[in-house]
């Protein structure tokens, strides 16, 4: 007499049981759904005690739906129409991959069009009290005469070398480091890249075969945070791992448990259930011990303590420098997740002290933008708008960087792809000659030159800004503010504007 959706708890395995009812002809049954943030029996059973009517996911299908019926409209028309048009050869055209592959593609028109910058910048690097004291001006001098920026930078040095350095402040204080965030699968994906060189496409598949097995839960999040209604789930995966010998406790604070930053599912965790030793393969423990020993960092009972040190030195009104460093004191969670940044010892300065100085001007050279990796390119399709996210300069994973705008964007709809299809896609160009992967880099292959160009030749504009607008509109979908058919309607407009030009 009734009908439960098992699918995966999203908005793909949403649409997938519901199109299987639909065709499968089935009237009159009642229709239910089992939700399910992980797959260990515990947690299926007290969701199988819990079922939802169906019809309490209907804005999610509506956005999936709408979501399948405007991409298959672009892919189908405008793949169509791009190869025609371009003499033949087979172009792959769609709502997210274009914006993927126009990002690397520009990467790369930036770094062959890079034209290294010449300057000088006035340095010092004697010592005080037997320690080396390095002082860089802020200021730069270039000039297309060499010799005249020289001469600048060298005049500017010599007013530097008959000031005098004095300290005017030092300040000390003792601090707590924050661990990292939780896992979304991005950021997941982008870690193991970086550090295994896994592709996006293989670590997916080892996170869905460790949920699949019980051992994480449901992968396809875009969230960092946890939901508050989960505190007794968490409070019982801490105490298996208290068993372990782990030092862990509950944090309930905002920066772990916040509900205005989860969309559909709450950050990548271990569950209670455990592995043995020998029931995964190497890159299964590489994958598992990641998540793992972030969660322990994030709920670690014992404090990072470190101690931050600010030296300002004034060079009589000339330019003020500041020196920071920072010593640990206590290793907290650092003993448990990564944490590459050494100890950064200042010299033994205090107020008033006079600081010897000889600045002598050292050449330098711009350097050209970096090709995009795994975590740089998660981090731009995350929030396209934003000013590139690059990994903290330390690569320190800690959970103090401020990440409101890259949720803002994520819920109005603006990021490129989603958690559940970006991996897809992105593998998509691989295979289509658009981009390849190579030691954790990205770069456009001639196929790709081949794409986007065609594309600007035959006036086809996919840029991110066409993308966002149809995001923000599945949100409304979503939301219940537009319907599935108002939706596709915006798409077929677009489609019809560039056929317009035929």
């Amino acid at each position: 007499d009734s009908i439960i959706n098992a699918g995966d708890a999203d908005r793909e395995g949403e649409i997938i049981v519901r199109l299987c009812i639909i065709k499968s002809s089935c009237p009159g049954k009642r229709f239910l759904r089992l939700w399910l943030p992980d797959q260990t029996p515990q947690t299926v059973l007290a969701a199988l005690g819990d079922l939802k009517e169906e019809a309490e996911y209907d804005n999610l299908a509506n956005e999936g739906f709408a979501r399948a019926y405007i991409d298959w409209l672009y892919g189908i028309n405008l793949t169509r129409y791009a190869t025609l048009k371009s003499g033949g050869k087979l172009l792959r055209v769609g709502r997210v991959v274009v914006p993927i592959v126009q990002a690397i593609y520009q990467r790369e028109k930036e770094i062959e069009t890079f034209t290294p910058r010449d300057y000088f910048q006035p340095t010092s690097r004697e010592s005080t009290k037997g320690e080396p004291v390095e002082l860089v001006s802020k200021k730069q001098f270039d000039d297309p005469d060499r010799e005249k920026a020289l001469s600048q930078a060298q005049a500017l040095c010599d007013r530097y070398n008959e000031a005098k350095a004095t300290v005017t402040e030092v300040k000390r204080k003792k601090d707590k480091l924050s661990p990292g965030k939780l896992f979304s699968l991005s950021k997941l994906q982008s870690l193991l890249g970086k550090k295994y060189k896994m592709s996006m496409e293989e670590s997916l598949s080892i996170v869905q075969k460790l949920y699949e097995a019980g051992y994480l839960t449901y992968p396809r999040t875009n969230s960092e945070y946890l939901a508050t209604a989960e505190q007794d789930k968490i409070e019982k995966i801490l105490a298996t791992c208290r068993k372990l010998g782990y030092p862990v406790k509950l944090r309930t604070d905002k920066s772990v448990f916040d509900d205005s930053k989860i969309e559909s599912h709450s950050a990548i965790t271990p569950t209670y259930k455990i592995p043995g030793k020998d029931q995964l393969s190497l890159k299964e423990k590489q994958v598992y011990s990641t998540v793992f020993r972030r969660f322990v960092a994030v709920f670690c009972a014992e404090e990072c303590r470190v101690e931050k040190t600010e030296i300002k030195i004034d060079l009589e009104g000339l330019e003020t420098f500041v020196l920071k460093g920072t010593v640990m004191l206590a290793p907290g969670w650092t003993k448990y997740d990564d944490y590459t940044v050494k100890d950064k010892l200042l010299p033994p300065l205090e107020k008033g002290d006079l600081v010897a100085h000889r600045f002598t001007p050292e050449a330098k050279k711009t350097s050209p933008p970096k090709h995009y990796t795994i975590e740089t390119l998660n981090n731009y399709l995350k929030n396209p708008f934003r000013a590139e996210l690059q990994a903290p300069a330390d690569d320190a994973p800690t959970g103090e960087e401020d990440d409101s705008e890259d949720y803002k964007a994520m819920l109005q709809g603006l990021e490129l792809g989603t958690e559940a299809t970006r991996t897809g896609i992105i593998e998509n160009a691989r295979a289509s000659g658009y981009i390849q992967l190579s030691n954790n880099t990205y770069t456009l292959l001639p196929g790709g030159r081949h794409l986007v160009e065609t594309l600007d030749r035959l006036g086809i504009v996919m840029d991110k800004f066409k993308t966002a607008e149809l995001g923000k509109a599945l949100k409304k979908v979503s939301r219940g503010e537009m319907t599935v058919g108002e939706s596709v309607t915006l798409a077929q407009k677009e489609i019809a504007k560039i056929f317009g030009r035929i």
